[in-house]
C-alpha cells in the first residue's frame, strides 16, 4: 500500500500580546513535504495601533517598519491557500492556531486543519530535557535559530525540531510505537497523526541493542570493559583528557598522592574552582587498585559528577562508575507494567507512561530523576519508586534496574554517593567501605546531614498512652 503524501505547515505568529485582543504582526510559515522543505512564507503584518516597548524588543520590529506592512485582509488568502489542506504544526500550537483562524475567519475563511504540538511530541520523544521552550530545545538537539522571535527564523527551528521528532519516532522499534499509538489519545489536539505518519513509513521490526521484555524496550546490558593504566604522572593523565593544567589543582593532586601513601585519614581543604574532583579522582584511580568509593553533600552534585567527570574519565580510560542512590530512585518495572494495563482518567499521567516507555528505550540506570520534570507527576513517580524488594518470579526478574544497581555496585571502580545515603546504608552494610578507599566531598556537611539523620521523631501522646 502507497503511503499518502502528509503536507505539513509549521506556523509561528508574532503578535502584539499574548491576550484575547492580541493582534498578528508577522507570519512566517514553512512546508514539509517528504520530509523536507518545498516552500517557505514569511511577512510582516501592520497591526494599526503601537507596540509596547516590551514587544519590541522581544521581535526587533518597529512601529515604521509595520506602518508599510500590508494589512492582514491583503495577506489572507494567500496564507490560507498555502495551509488549507496541511496539518498545522507550531510549537505551542494554541496560540498560533487559534490567533490565525480567529484572523482568516473575519476575512472570511474557515482554518480547520488537523493541529500537532511540537512542544508536546518534543516532551514524549526528548523526555529527560528540563525545558522546552523552542530556544532551550534547539540548544539541546543543536538546532540553528539564529533570531528568536523573528517568526521565519521561529518556523524554520520549528520545522527542524519537528523532524528531529519524526526521526526519533522513526527510530524506535515498530511495535513499541504501536503501543504509543494506543495511548496518544492523550496528545493534545491531533498530534497522533505524527505517529501514525510515522508508523506507515517504518520497515519491519528492528530492536537495534534494544530487548523486548514483554512489551516494554530496555537497553541491552552493556559490559564493563577492561580498565586501561592512569600514568603516574598527574598532568599527563589530564592531557588525555584534553584538560589544561592549573597549578593549584596540580598541588591538590600532590597532596592527594601523599595522604595516600600515608595509609591514614587524610583531611585536605582545597578552595572552589580549584577542579579538586579531577585533582582527588585521577590520583587514586593512578595509585590504587581498590574500589572507590565518593561521598558529596547532594544528589545534585553526585549526578554531575557522574555525568561530568565520571563519563569523561570512562571515556578515555575506561573507568567504569556507578552511581549509588537509594531503591526509591528507581522505577519498579513490575509496578510499571501493571500500571499499563489499567486506563487512567488523567491525560497528563497517561501521556507520562508514553515518556517513560521511550525513556526506558534509552536509559542505562532506571534513574526517575533522570525525568528533569517529574514533579509533575509525583504521585505516580511515587507508586513507581522501588521498595529494593525483587522476587524470582518477576517477569523482569534479571533486568530489574534495583538488581542491576546491585551488580553494578559490586563490580563499578568507582561508586558515587550522597552523604545521606551513605549514612543510610551503612546502618546495615559495614562492608560498603570496608577495604576501599573512601573520599569525603565536603566532609563538613557529613557531620550536618549526621546531625540530621541521628534525630528521632517520637508521637508524644501515643507515648503517653
Amino acid at each position: 500500500m502507497k503511503r499518502k503524501n502528509v503536507k505539513y505547515a509549521i506556523v509561528d505568529l508574532e503578535a502584539t500580546g499574548t491576550g484575547s485582543s492580541a493582534k498578528i504582526i508577522q507570519v512566517g510559515i514553512v512546508i514539509l513535504e517528504n520530509g523536507q522543505i518545498s516552500q517557505t512564507y514569511q511577512t510582516d503584518v501592520n497591526p494599526h495601533e503601537v507596540l509596547d516597548e516590551h514587544i519590541k524588543q522581544l521581535t526587533g520590529l518597529s512601529d515604521q517598519r509595520l506602518s508599510q506592512a500590508p494589512d492582514f485582509s491583503q495577506v489572507a488568502r494567500e496564507i490560507y491557500e498555502l495551509i488549507e489542506d496541511a496539518v498545522f504544526v507550531a510549537h505551542n500550537v494554541k496560540f498560533d492556531a487559534n490567533l490565525l483562524a480567529e484572523s482568516l475567519f473575519w476575512e472570511g475563511y474557515d482554518l480547520l486543519s488537523p493541529r500537532v504540538d511540537t512542544v508536546e511530541l518534543a516532551q514524549v520523544f526528548f523526555p529527560t530535557y528540563e525545558k522546552y521552550g523552542l530556544s532551550s530545545i534547539c540548544k539541546s538537539l543543536e538546532i540553528p535559530l539564529e533570531q528568536a522571535h523573528t517568526a521565519i527564523s521561529d518556523a524554520k527551528a520549528t520545522a527542524l525540531l519537528f523532524l528531529k521528532i519524526q526521526e526519533k519516532i522513526q527510530s524506535l522499534p515498530k511495535s513499541l510505537l504501536e503501543r504509543l499509538l494506543d495511548l496518544s489519545d492523550n496528545l493534545i489536539y491531533e498530534s497522533r497523526l505524527v505517529l501514525e505518519d510515522c508508523l506507515s513509513q517504518m520497515p519491519q521490526e528492528n530492536t537495534g541493542d534494544l530487548l523486548d521484555c514483554h512489551g516494554i524496550y530496555l537497553r541491552k546490558k552493556r559490559k564493563i570493559a577492561k580498565e586501561k593504566h592512569l600514568s603516574a604522572d598527574f598532568t599527563k593523565n589530564l592531557s588525555l583528557l584534553g584538560l589544561e593544567e592549573r597549578s593549584e589543582q596540580e598541588k591538590f593532586a600532590t597532596m592527594v598522592e601523599q595522604a595516600i601513601e600515608t595509609h591514614h585519614p587524610s583531611f585536605l581543604q582545597a578552595q572552589a574552582g580549584l577542579g579538586k574532583t579531577y585533582g582527588y579522582l585521577l590520583p587514586l584511580l593512578a595509585k590504587t587498585k581498590e574500589q572507590i568509593v565518593v561521598s558529596v553533600p547532594t544528589k545534585i552534585l553526585q549526578d554531575q559528577i557522574v555525568s561530568g567527570e565520571g563519563k569523561t574519565i570512562e571515556a578515555v580510560f575506561q573507568v567504569s562508575f556507578h552511581s549509588l542512590k537509594s531503591p526509591h530512585s528507581y522505577i519498579k518495572l513490575d509496578t510499571f507494567y501493571q500500571s499499563l494495563t489499567r486506563i487512567d482518567d488523567h491525560r497528563l499521567l497517561n501521556r507520562c507512561k508514553m515518556q517513560l516507555l521511550v525513556w526506558l528505550t534509552e536509559t542505562e540506570t532506571g534513574d526517575l530523576e533522570e525525568i528533569r520534570q517529574a514533579y509533575r507527576y509525583q504521585a505516580y513517580f511515587e507508586e513507581l519508586a522501588h521498595d529494593g524488594q525483587i522476587s524470582k518470579k518477576s517477569l523482569f526478574y534479571g533486568y530489574d534496574f534495583w538488581q542491576l544497581n546491585q551488580e553494578k555496585t559490586r563490580a563499578s571502580r568507582v561508586l558515587v554517593t550522597n552523604h545521606a545515603y551513605l549514612l543510610t546504608r551503612l546502618e546495615d552494610d559495614k562492608s560498603l567501605i570496608e577495604g576501599k578507599t573512601l573520599v569525603v566531598d565536603e566532609a563538613q556537611r557529613l557531620f550536618l546531614t549526621l546531625d540530621n539523620f541521628s534525630q528521632k521523631s517520637i508521637r508524644v501522646t501515643q507515648l503517653l498512652q
